[in-house]
């Protein structure tokens, strides 16, 4: 399972949005649109020139397609976040990227089923499915050496790249194939538009908890 696990990772971090929309210009946009809202920002203090800027991301799957779209709903899945300073920001130009993954593997989900189960949902044309996930990304001191994994506080964009499944491709297959009748399995990852937020360095910020 660890091993599983392993390629897996490996195969969504060679994901990108460049990769996933734009290697096929002419193709039509997919049925299934990913949208990302910043609903709050909360920050603690790693040390005197660190902090950490927690924020939590309401995800919007919006059926725009024609049929329905059978949607896997379960706790087994991996988030990719890209963050860039935005123009104007006093740091200049970089970019970091943030992986958060949900993965249980000790705990069973019927998947494979004659049927979709119950860690699936179907939505039908139009509609919109909803759920929220935590993400973190250090964000240190001006004079401070940012780093590959932290940014400086000032304008910035955010966009998420999320998997929409975790098993195998030929068993992805093999069920769209079977629950046609039911609706579109999907299970290409989604990339959302970037959207604005503003990290800033607050003066007072209480220690962060230790997860131990």
């Amino acid at each position: 399972m660890t091993r599983s696990i392993f390629h897996l990772v490996i195969l969504f971090l060679s994901l990108s949005p460049t990769a996933t929309t734009s290697a096929q210009p002419n193709r039509p946009a997919p049925p299934l649109q990913l949208s990302a809202e910043i609903v709050s920002q909360n920050y603690c203090a790693v040390t005197s020139d660190a902090a950490a800027l927690e924020m939590k991301i309401k995800l919007r799957y919006r059926n725009i397609g024609s049929q329905k779209i059978i949607l896997y709903k379960g706790h087994d899945l991996f988030y990719q976040t890209r963050i860039r300073s935005a123009p104007g920001n006093a740091a200049g130009p970089y970019e970091v990227w943030v992986v958060n993954s949900r993965y249980f593997d000790k705990e069973f989900e019927p998947i494979d089923q004659t049927s979709p189960s119950r860690v699936f949902l179907s939505l039908p044309p139009g509609a919109v499915y909803q759920r929220e996930i935590m993400i973190g990304v250090g964000l240190v001191h001006d004079k401070v050496e940012r780093g590959d994994s932290s940014i400086n506080a000032g304008d910035h964009t955010l966009q998420l790249i999320v998997s929409t499944w975790y098993k195998s491709r030929s068993l992805a297959q093999k069920l769209r194939q079977e629950w046609q009748g039911k609706g579109l399995l999907w299970s290409e990852p989604l990339v959302s538009a970037p959207i604005h937020f503003v990290a800033q360095r607050p003066r007072l910020t209480a220690p962060c908890r230790s997860s131990n």
